[in-house]
């Protein structure tokens, strides 16, 4: 007990002397320690948002890792061999007249019958629709790169497989 009464005496005589040490100083003195203060707190709070950030981004590959080795049995289940995972093609655009280069990964290459098929595996309910916008985009720039007549999308929560086709210009 009297060595709880001792940290306690020593925390105040602390409190005691910063408080003096602060009145001491000259008004930008307090205004340079503010600064300061703020500038740390401005470094903390960032590296706690970038360590968020790390932690959500481990999610999201974790779900992936698992929806794509799901998919696979979805994939199987369906009649298709996987030929290829992490499926790479890269392409040219032009920008202001400028040429570039875009790289696409797609989950996986498949066949079946004799036709090959890429596919995309989705493990989120409303990114599993074909219709979602920006999964309707991710199919549609695959199929023009990978040059396919219609890709696949891997429907993970409902187990199922879809054909997906884009007739333009049919």
């Amino acid at each position: 007990m009297t060595q709880d009464w001792s940290d306690l005496l020593q925390w105040e005589e602390l409190r005691h002397y910063l408080l003096n040490l602060l009145r001491e100083l000259p008004d930008w003195g307090l205004l340079a320690l503010l600064l300061a203060l703020v500038a740390l707190g401005a470094l903390l709070l960032w590296r706690v948002l970038r360590v968020l950030s790390w932690l959500r981004m481990w999610r999201y590959r974790t779900i992936g890792s698992r929806g794509e080795r799901k998919a696979e049995e979805v994939l199987t289940r369906a009649g298709y061999e996987v030929l290829d995972r992490q499926v790479t093609r890269r392409y040219p655009m032009l920008v202001d007249g400028t040429a570039r280069e875009v790289l696409v990964r797609a989950d996986m290459l498949v066949r079946k019958s004799g036709r090959t098929y890429v596919a995309e595996v989705k493990a989120g309910w409303i990114a599993s629709n074909p219709l979602h916008t920006p999964t309707r985009r991710q199919l549609l720039e695959y199929e023009v790169v990978f040059d396919v007549r219609g890709v696949l999308m891997v429907d993970v929560p409902r187990k199922r497989v879809l054909r997906v086709e884009f007739p333009i210009g049919d």
